[in-house]
């Protein structure tokens, strides 16, 4: 059972990452089929062999481009699940596959459909039948919707006469939403395919990115339509048992009506001021800061915010929008092989670097030409747009993985008993494709662990004064050259005793050790540690935490927790914007350099000879701003010989990595520079403290320090120097000892 478990957890998250046309995740989601397939016969489970056999007839499909839909493997892992939770249980299935396997083209005996067997039993074969609980939430979604719906008819008469009042807007967005969800739940796709394609187009209304005009309010009216007859045919099917819900309607012209009315409105302003670029009559920061004006007043057209604010005459924007119906609206979209695209992104990186040797080069600067000068100054210019804008092609929005969790979220909530609501905030925050490919399982990790164990039950939440809806909160946004994500529950927090309780029975810290409330907190990151107090299919076995530290240290990121007891958890991870470029400080020790990232530095000092003290166990310590820090000396971690032998010689460099800090010890530091990141080979990948090389302006090669790691190796040497100056009286020294 384990073994089955196992290889179906394997499998829904490789289906829940799925995208449309991806043949290598395709051959992965076989192959994992075939794995549960030959894990499955343990269980001797008719129905669950059927469908894993019909989910791998309907993949193969999809290897083959015969099918494009790639919904029903969601829909079918979903089933599985339901059925493994029923045999592990001592119970019997009953719910209907039949349904399922007329998505995948097979009937309950495992035949194709359109096999005279799958034909004759589908002609004599009993219609798919529904359970009283089934009609039951049926009707009440057909009177909640029903109801909906006429509330969004009113809203658009209001909407007509001031279309830029935003509550109205809001007002019509809430009832497409519900609606989108529960008819989601329920498996009617057609509603929840328009629903959503319109609650969309409500969506960018409310962000301000267009005004809502007739064609607008008719699209919608039209879909408003044709959802009343769907929901009206679901009521009628309920009355006559027909177990087609939605009747033979077909969304798809209404839905594009909808998406083409979406990219006129948003399409509208960005063109015009494109056009009125080319033509030399408006520059970039002007688009933007009437892009950004028109968001507060929507009610005016872009051309109209152009000529109040003098930037453009009346005559320049007609013209642009007579190009503009002369041309239409519609750009050419390039796919790019990713192979090629980071071959472009590492030849622009050696650019960079090269530029940077020549201007550095004795011959060159000994050269007092202004023509020179002037020609390096504009080549700087060109490398430094061309780099922009090679790393802006990796960049894509992090909209994508965080839609990925709203599935995920559903199934934890039904397999929990919980209920979960999931907010997310700022999906169209960008960040590197790399960074994005390894975010998602650490994302996963979190969100089982909040809806697990931070989020209580609907019993407890309503004791506790709650909403009996747990809250998930998913937030990304930019700050100082980083990506934040942030993860929130509103559930019970972090129990701070029971976390000691535990890493002390586990030997992670001794009994007496005194613990920040933000170290307490980073004990749940340690392998193997979990506070669950029973095993789960979700969460509980002290697997997870570990994985998202290592995950998010492996992109160079940093994780950390804070918590309120009853109040909630947030967890909070940074992270560079791009894997291939980062802001570094380029430091001297002996003959070498290193490369510091400029996110981890906090300060830099001389020390006083007063300011160095040692301390027993501890090894050196140095004060900063009021308070002692251990020192590291990177000449001793890395076998090299510095030029400052005592403290008060060189320089320190605080570094902090999940809010411990330490002192660098250094002779020299060269400045700030872009660094273009360089694998260290397979012989020193796995080097301590080491994230990677970088050929710096003078051709000389850089190692890039790994904070996290360098903090390990220094207390693994515990390195004690050679002072012997007394510590305060609040500090134990090797003296006092």
């Amino acid at each position: 059972m384990e073994q089955v478990l196992g290889d179906l957890e394997k499998l829904a998250l490789r289906v829940v990452t799925l995208e449309q046309g991806d043949i290598p995740a395709l051959g992965e989601v076989l192959n994992g089929l075939s794995s549960l397939e030959n894990s499955a016969q343990s269980i001797e489970n008719e129905q669950f062999l059927v469908v894993v056999d019909g989910l791998k007839n309907y993949t193969e499909r999809l290897i083959l481009d015969q099918e494009k839909n790639t919904a029903p493997l969601e829909t079918g892992v979903t089933l599985l699940q339901e059925i493994y939770r029923a045999i592990s249980q001592g119970e019997e299935y009953k719910g209907d596959i039949r349904d399922l396997l007329k998505q995948l083209g097979v009937t309950p005996d495992g035949e194709p459909l359109n096999s005279p067997a799958s034909t004759e039993a589908e002609a004599s074969g009993p219609p798919v039948s529904l359970t009283d609980e089934d009609i039951q939430i049926l009707g009440d979604f057909v009177v909640e919707s029903m109801e909906n719906l006429e509330t969004i008819e009113v809203n658009l008469v209001d909407l007509e006469e001031n279309p830029s009042e935003p509550e109205t807007i809001n007002a019509i967005f809430r009832p497409f939403h519900t609606i989108k969800g529960v008819s989601g739940f329920l498996n009617l796709k057609k509603i929840n395919r328009l629903s959503h394609s319109t609650e969309n187009l409500l969506d960018s209304a409310r962000q301000g990115e267009f005004k809502i005009n007739d064609a607008i309010v008719d699209t919608i009216l039209s879909s408003v339509d044709l959802l009343k007859q769907m929901v009206g045919n679901v009521e009628e099917a309920l009355a006559s048992g027909d177990p087609n819900l939605e009747g033979d309607i077909d969304v798809d012209p209404v839905i594009a009506k909808v998406e083409l009315a979406k990219k006129t409105a948003l399409e509208e302003n960005v063109p015009i001021g494109e056009r009125l670029i080319e033509k030399g009559k408006l520059k970039d920061d002007q688009l933007e800061k009437g892009l950004e004006r028109q968001k507060k007043t929507p009610e005016k057209k872009i051309g109209t915010i152009f000529i109040e604010d003098k930037v453009v005459e009346s005559k320049e924007v007609i013209s642009a929008l007579r190009d503009q119906k002369r041309a239409g609206i519609s750009e050419l979209q390039v796919k790019v092989d990713t192979k090629k695209l980071d071959n472009l992104i590492d030849l622009t990186g050696e650019l960079v670097i090269s530029q940077s040797m020549i201007r550095q080069n004795s011959h060159i600067l000994k050269i007092n030409d202004q023509q020179l000068s002037q020609n390096f100054n504009q080549l700087n210019q060109i490398v430094s747009s061309l780099q922009k804008t090679t790393m802006s092609m990796r960049m894509v929005p992090i909209k994508a993985t965080f839609q990925k969790m709203v599935r995920l979220v559903r199934d934890l909530a039904r397999t929990t008993g919980k209920k979960v609501a999931l907010e997310m905030f700022g999906e169209d925050t960008e960040i590197d494709r790399n960074v994005v490919d390894e975010l998602y399982e650490p994302m996963v990790h979190m969100i089982r662990n909040s809806i697990d164990h931070g989020l209580e039950t609907p019993a407890e939440r309503k004791a506790a004064g709650k909403d009996e809806k747990g809250l998930v909160q998913l937030r990304a946004y930019h700050k100082g050259g980083n990506i934040i994500i942030e993860i929130q529950d509103d559930g019970k927090g972090l129990n701070k005793a029971s976390i000691l309780e535990k890493a002390t029975a586990s030997g992670l810290i001794s009994p007496d050790t005194q613990l920040t409330e933000s170290e307490i907190f980073q004990l749940i990151f340690q392998p193997g540690f979990s506070t669950a107090k029973k095993i789960t299919d979700v969460s509980g076995r002290g697997v997870g935490m570990d994985v998202v530290k290592k995950g998010i240290e492996k992109l160079h990121g940093r994780v950390e927790v804070q918590s309120a007891e009853k109040k909630g958890t947030t967890v909070i991870i940074s992270l560079p914007l791009t894997l291939a470029i980062i802001e570094g400080m380029v430091i001297r020790v002996g003959r070498e350099r290193y490369i510091v990232p400029t996110m981890a530095i906090l300060e830099s000092f001389k020390p006083k000879k007063g300011d160095y003290f040692t301390v027993k166990g501890k090894g050196e310590m140095v004060m900063a701003r009021g308070k002692l820090i251990p020192l590291i000396r990177l000449d001793h971690l890395f076998g090299i010989e510095g030029d400052s032998q005592e403290p008060w010689d060189g320089l320190v460099v605080v570094v902090e990595n999940k809010e411990e800090q330490r002192g660098l010890l250094l002779d020299e530091l060269l400045g700030q520079e872009e660094i273009v990141i360089k694998s260290l080979g397979e012989v020193l990948k796995r080097t301590k403290g080491l994230a990677g090389g970088a050929i710096l302006g003078d051709g000389r090669v850089g190692l890039i320090l790994d904070i996290a790691g360098l903090f390990d190796l220094a207390e693994k040497q515990t390195l004690v120097g050679r002072g012997t100056k007394k510590a305060p009286p609040e500090v134990i020294s090797d003296e006092q000892e």
